[in-house]
Formats: structure tokens, sequence, C-alpha cells
């Protein structure tokens, strides 16, 4: 920390009216096995230092891995005189210093420990276990794992101090089930920030298998009304859309359909949305965003009511609010963003199998193409992969065919929200069934 504290004193000494050193240091570990072979190994120790500078309402950022006194002094010095020729603005501030004393829990160096030919043989085994889970998966495209340990230290002159360590395990299968020339994908994968914290082997493999069991030699189905049941397996098709409808920068602009929406109802009394940044061990889970502002458990949605949207310091200092603590950068190089943490739609009490055998003509998904869910106006649209359901009961697998919705359809259409999520990505949701969404092939 000393050596950041110095950095953020020559920019102070520089000239700045207030400056942020953002210092990033990683250790990775890939590997992939394939046909029960290492396929790949790659090890890593990306990171890096970036710079914040902010004079007279202008500010400048810049970045270096060369952290030698005159690499850091030029990197200063060029910075100071790229933030006079930008344009001032008013909203260009530094949070200043919360209170960060939680334990999440999201740091987990035991595998450090384990030799690399353990890793490898479990991905044999996981690769394995995938070829024999049925006859009709014949082809394998790999297992892979990997393996991220990041140390973060931000410092900004208001007095900020958010220093942390964070772990992420990423576990993965991808294999082909063939039938009557017909092949579909077995694929995916879950990530923790503990290791332990992932499924065993054999339920990782029954997840994406008995996917591609189910759908693999799917048809096209005719066009028209149809219940359309989201298995957990697709949040992301929502959720990604939803989270640039909620970010604040984008509800500003207008170009979020949910702008000017606070406050009203615009989704069926189930609908509960979070974005949780302080869940314990969770796969986004963080102290504090990459600004320094405290983390937190934002509502988002509330039975249906828009209640607030994701802002940084910037951005919630023009709508005339408050951080939400949602800044975020992918790396060290990049600035910082509005962006989301463990974003997930909250379950429900509804049991997925009730939902399935209430259904008299819809399709249970499990494979989403294309976008989904458009953030500037609500329409979702989308190719799918899933399973036809006819008075309660599983008829085909359903393949080339599209289905679509408008807001008013897709969210006050929602029917039921189950109780089966899982938290193995940033993005998450339990079973959810749309009332009437257009089927086309």
């Amino acid at each position: 920390m000393e050596f950041v504290e110095k950095i953020l004193d020559k920019c102070m000494d520089t000239g700045a009216d207030s400056a942020e050193v953002f210092n990033l240091n990683q250790k990775n570990l890939s590997l992939t096995v394939r046909e029960g072979r290492l396929e790949t190994i790659q090890k890593s120790t990306p990171g890096g230092l970036a710079v914040r500078f902010f004079k007279d309402n202008k500010t400048a950022f810049a970045h270096t891995t060369d952290l030698s006194d005159r690499s850091v002094n030029d990197m200063i010095h060029k910075t100071k005189n790229m933030a006079a020729k930008t344009e001032p603005d008013e909203f260009a501030i530094l949070p200043d210093p919360g209170q960060y004393g939680r334990d999440l829990d999201i740091f987990d160096d035991s595998r450090v420990g384990v030799s690399t030919d353990e890793k490898i043989a479990f991905l044999v085994n996981l690769e394995k276990l995938a070829m024999d889970y049925d006859m009709l998966v014949d082809k394998s495209n790999g297992s892979w794992c990997s393996e991220v340990l990041s140390d973060i230290e931000l410092l900004n002159s208001n007095g900020v101090k958010s220093i942390y360590k964070s772990s992420y395990y990423s576990v993965g299968i991808s294999v082909i089930a063939s039938k009557n020339g017909n092949m579909f994908p077995g694929e995916g994968s879950v990530n923790a920030r503990h290791f332990d914290d992932l499924p065993p082997a054999e339920k990782i493999v029954d997840k994406y298998v008995s996917r591609a069991l189910r759908l693999v030699g799917g048809t096209p189905v005719s066009g028209g009304d149809y219940e359309i049941i989201f298995t957990p397996y697709v949040p992301f098709s929502m959720l990604w859309g939803l989270s640039f409808a909620l970010n604040g920068e984008n509800a500003l602009k207008g170009t979020s359909f949910l702008a000017g929406k606070k406050g009203e109802a615009f989704a069926d009394g189930r609908l509960n949305i979070y974005d949780d940044a302080v869940r314990p061990r969770g796969v986004a889970s963080r102290p504090a965003d990459h600004e320094g502002v405290p983390s937190q458990n934002n509502k988002l949605v509330d039975k249906g009511v828009l209640t607030g949207f994701l802002y940084d310091t910037r951005t919630a200092a023009k709508a005339g609010g408050k951080s939400t603590g949602s800044s975020v950068r992918y790396d060290y190089n990049a600035n910082p963003e509005i962006s989301t943490s463990n974003f997930y739609i909250a379950p429900g009490d509804d049991k997925a199998e009730d939902v399935i055998a209430s259904c008299k003509k819809g399709i249970i998904v499990e494979k989403i193409h294309g976008w989904g869910l458009y953030s500037v106006n609500g329409q979702y649209s989308a190719g799918i992969n899933g399973t036809l359901i006819r008075n309660g009961k599983r008829v085909k697998p359903v393949a080339n065919v599209t289905i679509a919705a408008g807001p008013e359809d897709f969210f006050k259409g929602i029917g039921a929200v189950c109780d089966d999520i899982a938290f193995y990505d940033r993005f998450s949701s339990p079973t959810i069934m749309i009332k009437k969404m257009k089927v086309g092939a």
C-alpha cells in the first residue's frame, strides 16, 4: 500500500485537485483437457496500475505495467496534460470514504497447494463422466477449469482506502449428443469464489449433458401463442438486457425502456430483482466497488415496481442521488463503468414441475440464440431450443423457432416465479413462466 500511497502523493504534488490510484495484481491458471489428455495450460500474472487525475473539473485516465519511478512520473505528467485538454465536467468527482468492515469470505487460495497433475486428473474424470453418461454422447470438445486470484488496492485523495483479495473458480464441460444424424451440445460452466462451493463433478455433468439428451433432434412447432417456461439455464437472455435498462446512465440518456418509470409497476407483482454485491461468497461480491464506494444490496424491482437504478459516483451526481456502489473495472487498463454484481431475480414460491403440469400448450426453454431482451424498448425476441408441452406432458424437443413479446406481455404476463434458483454465475434466476409469447418458425 505504501507504493500506491506514494503515487497518489505524486499526483497531488503534480497539481491535481483530486486523484485516484488503482492497482491490480492477479495470478491466473487455465487448464483444458480433451480426449483424456491435457490440451492447453496457461499461467499468467497480469496486472497493472491506473491513475485518474482531476483538475479544474477536468479529468484524464492513464495506466501502465511499468512501475519504475521514471515510468510512473511520465504517466502522471502525461495524464495532467491530457486532463488540461478535456472538456470540464462538473460531475467528475470522487467519492468520500465509507465503512468497509464486512467480511464477505470471497478469497480462497486452497487450490494453490494442489498439484497441476491432480487438477488435470479432475478434468480427465469430469470428461470421462460426461462421455460415459449415455450412449448418445459420442464426441468431446473438452473439459476445462480456470483459477484467478486477485489483489486490489484503490486509494483516492479524499481518503478512500479499499484493499482486498478475491478468488474465482470456473469449471466447464462440452460434449456432443447425436441421434438419427442430429447433434446437440451438452456444454456449460459453473463458477464460485470457493472451489468447494462448486457442484460435484457428477452434478456438473448431469446438469449439461442431460440437457443435450433432452434437446437433440429438435424440430419446429406451428406458430402462435404459447406459454413459455424459462428454465434457470437461460437467465442471461433476460437479465443482460435488464442490466442495461437498469443502468442509471442509460436511464438519464433515455436509452432504457424503464427511463422515467421509477415508482411505477411495470411488471407482475411476482417480480423482484436484486443486485447484491454483499452476498457472502457471491461470484461477484466485493467489499467496495471499483471507485471505493462500500458495496450494498440494491433492490431494483419490488413486487413489480421499479424502485431505482444502478449508479456510479458521477452518474449519481447527475441524477441528484447517491452511488449504489456499482462501479466496475474489468481490468486495470479500463475506466470504471456502471455494471452489475450478483444480479438476480428473486425466487418465488412456485414449483417448476407444478408449473409444467398445469401448462396446456407451451415450451420449456433451455437454450437461447440471439439477443433476448432489448433494453431500449423492452421487446423480447430470441431463437430457442426447448421442449414442447401439451396438457402438462413433455411431447418432443423443439428447435428452429423464435419467441417474441412486447414489454407489456412479457413483464405483466409473468405467471409463475419458481423456487429453484442456484447462484453459479453473475446472472441468476429461478424458473419463470410467461403466460403468452408469440412463437414463429
